[in-house]
Formats: structure tokens, C-alpha cells, sequence
């Protein structure tokens, strides 16, 4: 249904401004609602204060849903991680048993080499330490030049080669035993560049050792040699080892 819009009488040439032509247009279209409808009176032709009013109460701002409040989403819980599962191969196991082997090994090279270096220290320190003992040993052995070689003599008037060694020793205050191979045993073994006057040198493999002298330098010997020859100043013979009693 269209309704017809009167403009006012007060509407002239002189008042076609924008700003009029508003208003009157406003105040026509409000005046045709309220008689239709009696619902709607506007005080004002103010065009602003109109909208404001149209807006205010028009029939569907009822209708019109409220926005709601906006909501805060609930942040997800992650859940808890596994705990890392370690996986070996078997060559991976061999490696690290491989390396464990040879660290223990080279532990173990290392311990016998501190071992052999203090042996070596020791046995050094021994030796230039005999010193005077060992011209006393050397001295005491020459003063029985001469007397006769007897299998089992003991000393004084006679000897067999261990015999006449441990006589030589006793007198300086060192025991040694009976024969050749217990006096091997029991002395400390040295090499040749270690040799000091007053060694004790023995002919013969470790086990299987026949003859013991006194060494008296420069590859000499005291020896009470064997039977038909007396105690003698001899010259070193066959595979010798050495050993100092200290």
C-alpha cells in the first residue's frame, strides 16, 4: 500500500536545500506511518535525531540476537611423551666391547710397564750401591787362590764352585744356598751391562744351571772350577747369567 506524502505548506523554492529537503521528507514519512499505525511521533525534524529514533524503536529490534561474549577456547592438554627406548645392534655391542678390551688392555700394558720401570730402578740402585761391598767380595774370593777343587767341599781348605761361592759370601754376612741351581733361584737376576765386581755369574740354562763364579770385572772370574784344579782367576766361558746377592 503506498501512502500519500504531503509536503507542509512552509515548503517553498526558497527551502530545496539538501538539509531541508531531509528534514521535510523525514517529517512526511513519519507523519504517513503514525496515521497508519499510531505507533511512531517524532518531536524534532531534526534528520539525525529521526534516524536516531526509527532506529530506537523499530517493530524488529527485538528481533535482532544479542552478540554473545566471545569465549575463550580450553587449550588442549598434550599428552605425556614415552620414554625413549634405547636399540642396539649387535654390531654396536661388539664396538663397545671392543673398545672396553682394549682400554682394559692398555690398563693393564701400562701397570706392567710401571712394574717393569721400578724393577729396573731398583735393580740399577742395587748394583750402585755394591760399591765397596763388592771389592770386599771380589778380595775375600782372591785370597783363596789355590786352594784345591774336592766335589761337595765346603771350604776352607777346600771347595766345589758353589761351595766356594756361598764360603765367600757367609764371610761378608750373606747367606746363600747349598748348590749352583738354588743360589740361581734365590740371587736377583741382571743383565751384563749391569755386572758390578762381586756378582755372582752362572753357567747354564734357568733350569738347568752346572757352575756359579764370582765376577771380578772386565769379564774375569773367581772359580773354583773342577776337579785336578784349584781356586783361579778365570775368564768367562759358555751362556752365562748373572745375579747379585745383595
Amino acid at each position: 500500500m503506498s501512502l500519500p506524502v504531503s509536503l507542509p505548506s512552509s515548503f517553498t523554492d526558497s527551502s530545496l536545500t539538501r538539509a531541508g529537503i531531509a528534514a521535510a521528507l523525514v517529517t512526511a514519512s513519519a507523519a504517513a506511518v503514525a496515521g497508519s499505525t499510531g505507533a511512531f511521533s517524532f518531536p524534532s525534524t531534526d534528520v539525525s535525531h529521526a534516524a536516531t529514533n526509527l532506529t530506537a524503536y523499530s517493530p524488529h529490534a527485538a528481533s535482532v540476537p544479542t552478540q554473545r561474549a566471545a569465549v575463550t577456547p580450553i587449550a588442549a592438554t598434550a599428552p605425556a611423551a614415552a620414554p625413549a627406548v634405547k636399540h642396539t645392534s649387535p654390531a654396536a655391542d661388539a664396538a663397545k666391547k671392543a673398545a672396553a678390551d682394549q682400554a682394559a688392555a692398555a690398563k693393564k700394558a701400562a701397570a706392567q710397564k710401571a712394574s717393569a720401570a721400578k724393577k729396573a730402578s731398583s735393580s740399577a740402585s742395587s748394583v750402585a750401591g755394591l760399591g765397596p761391598l763388592g771389592d770386599r767380595i771380589v778380595s775375600t774370593a782372591a785370597s783363596f787362590e789355590g786352594t784345591p777343587y774336592v766335589y761337595g767341599a765346603t771350604g776352607p781348605s777346600s771347595f766345589d764352585c758353589s761351595g766356594f761361592t756361598s764360603y765367600v759370601f757367609k764371610k761378608m754376612g750373606i747367606s746363600l744356598p747349598r748348590t749352583a741351581q738354588q743360589q740361581y733361584d734365590a740371587v736377583q737376576h741382571i743383565s751384563k751391562s749391569q755386572a758390578q765386581p762381586g756378582d755372582l755369574v752362572f753357567m747354564g740354562g734357568s733350569n738347568s744351571i752346572y757352575h756359579v763364579a764370582i765376577y771380578a770385572g772386565n769379564n774375569k772370574i773367581w772359580t773354583a772350577p773342577e776337579p785336578g784344579e784349584s781356586v783361579k782367576l778365570g775368564n768367562m766361558f759358555g751362556d752365562v747369567s748373572l745375579g747379585g746377592a745383595r
